[in-house]
Parts: C-alpha cells; structure tokens; sequence
C-alpha cells in the first residue's frame, strides 16, 4: 500500500510544475524541414522550461529506399534532428499497427499527455488521440484554406497574395477537420520569399517551396510557442475564421503535365514554382511498332528573350546562339529551356535533344516539331 502511495504521488510531482500547471510529455509526428522549426523549438522550451515540457520524444516514418534498383536509402530529415538536439532516437511508425503497437506502448509507457504532429502525412487514429488529454497540428495556411496536404504547392500555383499558419486540433477521422486554436497573422508571400531558405533541402525541392517550407515553419514554431505559453490547448476554442474552406489534395505527377489548351507561359512558371519540373510528349514512331508518345521532361524553364518564335502552340525550335529550345504557349509569349530529357534517357543538352529526334523518333515525325 504504501508503495502505490509513493508512485502515485512521484507520479503526480513528474506532471504538474511547482505553480499547479500540467507539465507536459510530449509525443512528436513529424518529417521534413517544416517540421523541424516546431521541433527546435519544443527543445529550446525543454531545455529552458521544465516547468512547461518535461519529455519530448520524435515519432516519424521509416526510411524509404529509392534510386535505381532501390539501392540508395533516404533518411527522413527530422531523425537526424534527434541527436543533434539531444532528444532520443525517433520511434519509427508506417502503419495503423505501428500506432496500435508500439506508439501506443510508448505513450502509455512514458506517461505521454500530448500529441502534436507537424508534417506527418498520416492520419493520427482515434485510439491513440482518445488516449490523451491535448492533441496539436500545425498546418501552413489560413484555415480552414487549403486543406490537405499541399497548401504550399498550391498557394503558389493559385499565385495567392497572403499566406500564414494555423493551429488545430487533431481530428479522429479526418485531415484539417480539428478545431482551430490559434492562427497567425496574414503574411504577404512575397516578402516571405525575399527572406530565403534557411535549411538544407533537397535539389528537386523548388525553391519557392523551400523558402515557404522554411518561413512558414518559423512562424508556426512561434505561434506554437505562444500556445504552449498560453495553455491555450487547454481552452475552449473560439476561433472564428475569416476565409472560405478550399483544399489542397495530394500532389500527382499528372499535374506536371503542360495543358497546351488551357495554360498560359505564366501559369506553367507558377505551375514550376510549386511543382518543379513539367513534361510534355513528343510523337515519336520507332522502326518497329505503330507511333507513341513520348515523355519529355523540361529542366529550368524560363522566359525566352530572343529573336526566334515558333508558330503554334506546343511548337519549339532549336536557338544555336543561346543554346536553348524555344516553346511557343497559348498566349503567345515563348519560354526557353537548356536541359531536356527524353523518356527512356538521360538528362541533357537540347543540342543533343534535336540531334538524336530523328534516331528517337523516327523519320515521320522528327520534322514535326510540337510538344503535345
């Protein structure tokens, strides 16, 4: 008896600050750069705060393999956050079992009160929210606007004026269905971007998206702050917000592809900005077999300044001087490209591209040159 007396009452001492305040063990989702903000920031308030965050454990995914024959292994980036912060190794989690399982134990084990998930890409069940008192998300929009998650690629895209975080509540069900806590102020894009990225990303990062990723994220670790300051996590919500309910689904590689009807020279930069590098097709008829059509990828495309102009929409020619390939758009304006690739082949030059059309595509439609 008086055993389970002292652990109840060390129990209690762990939970709650010298002021009567819950102190709070925190169980972390995350994975990109994003995400990290938030989990610097949680760390600064540990190390500096005991009173405010006790524990603070990183659950993210499993590495993923990639790269040709999937011989190459990529690391989340936010577990080798984890050492350098001085936090433990982060539980690895891929499935609803790995929540069920061995996330469950850890929250039960280490007396986990909060869950807080910045980045995760997957749905946090019903069972293991019900089985704490305050769950958190940070989102990179003006909730509820774009909902889902791209909100970044498609502020860009949308080519909005202002952007900001929001913070809400996890929902048992749903993505970005949780009661929002706390929003930012409106930033102006534009000025966000003149700021730059601060982290390391990866080259087929775009680098508006890098920049945001990183803005956004330093805005959303101050305001998380700021919650956590204000215990407004433990409140009843009143936020009223102010914009319409849009989404942000998943981004597909069918995006990538340049709708020649519809899209205009400005909208295929915005549609880069976001999304990175676009493709097109190209006709081609090998020796054997009836014609196909074949993926081009464009690299760094940008506006063309100089004196060639294709006809049509779709139409490209070769410019020797600038060493470019010139694509005409529905509007009339032309866009330059330097590198290409070819489905099947390399990256490479467009001198290279033109002089291998023929091989590639055959004598019937080498001479057609139009992207479809």
């Amino acid at each position: 008896m008086k055993h389970t007396l002292l652990a109840r009452v060390l129990s209690l001492r762990r939970n709650y600050s010298t002021s009567g305040k819950s102190v709070l063990n925190i169980l972390f989702f995350g994975s990109d750069e994003f995400s990290v903000h938030s989990l610097e920031a949680l760390t600064r308030m540990r190390n500096e705060e005991p009173n405010v965050i006790n524990t603070l454990q990183v659950v993210t995914k499993p590495p993923k393999q990639c790269g040709r024959y999937l011989a190459e292994t990529k690391e989340v980036p936010i577990a080798s956050f984890c050492p350098r912060l001085g936090l433990p190794p982060a539980l690895r989690c891929d499935t609803v079992e790995d929540m069920k399982g061995p996330i469950m134990d850890a929250v039960k084990r280490q007396e986990i009160n909060m869950l807080i998930a910045v980045s995760f890409g997957k749905l946090i069940p019903k069972q293991l929210i019900d089985e704490v008192p305050y769950t958190l998300n940070i989102h990179p929009s003006l909730l509820p606007r774009y909902k889902g998650s791209s909100p970044i690629q498609y502020t860009l895209m949308n080519h909005d004026q202002e952007t900001g975080v929001s913070i809400q509540t996890l929902h048992p069900s749903r993505f970005d269905h949780g009661n929002i806590i706390a929003q930012s102020a409106p930033r102006n894009v534009k000025e966000l971007l003149k700021l730059g990225a601060v982290s390391n990303f990866e080259s087929n990062v775009p680098p508006k998206v890098a920049i945001l990723m990183d803005q956004l994220g330093i805005i959303g670790a101050n305001l998380l702050t700021t919650v956590l300051h204000k215990e407004l996590y433990a409140r009843q919500p009143s936020f009223i917000p102010t914009l319409p309910e849009s989404y942000a689904p998943k981004i597909k590689t069918e995006m990538k592809k340049i709708n020649w009807a519809e899209e205009d020279s400005s909208q295929v930069l915005d549609k880069i900005d976001a999304l990175g590098t676009v493709y097109a097709y190209k006709e081609a008829k090998p020796k054997r077999g009836d014609a196909t059509q074949k993926r081009v990828i464009f690299y760094n495309m940008l506006p063309y300044y100089g004196n060639h102009s294709p006809e049509a929409t779709g139409s490209f020619l070769y410019d020797e001087d600038q060493k470019c390939l010139v694509i005409r758009f529905r509007n009339g304006i032309n866009l330059q490209t330097r590198e290409i690739q070819f489905e099947g082949f390399k990256k490479e030059s467009c001198e290279q591209f033109m002089k291998s059309l023929k091989k590639r595509c055959g004598p019937e439609y080498c001479s057609k040159l139009v992207f479809t």
